[in-house]
């Protein structure tokens, strides 16, 4: 899951930076790669934080636990997609 988290992380920059190329306007790369990063931070942390009140599979309102993906392995993904959306965004304010 994180691999694929953080591939997807790696396509979307690749369109940020396509986006700023085409356009020539490179701080899109910071505004677009920046947002991107910071929502997949918080919805990491919103899936971190749910794994800790429901547990990793259940919810508010099924008996059942089927859950086949667990609540914490979404929160590594999410926060692998926002490891590179968050470095490009880094790096384009240190070039600056």
């Amino acid at each position: 899951m994180i691999k694929k988290g953080f591939i997807a992380g790696i396509v979307k920059v690749g369109i940020v930076l396509a986006l700023a190329a085409f356009t020539e306007k490179w701080s899109y790369l910071y505004f677009l790669s920046g947002t991107m990063g910071a929502v997949s931070l918080v919805l990491a942390l919103a899936y971190l934080i749910d794994s800790i009140v429901l547990g990793s599979t259940g919810t508010f309102f099924s008996a059942k636990k089927t859950r086949k993906v667990s609540r914490v392995e979404d929160a590594k993904r999410f926060g692998a997609i926002a490891v590179p959306n968050i470095l490009a965004a880094l790096i384009y304010v240190a070039a600056g």
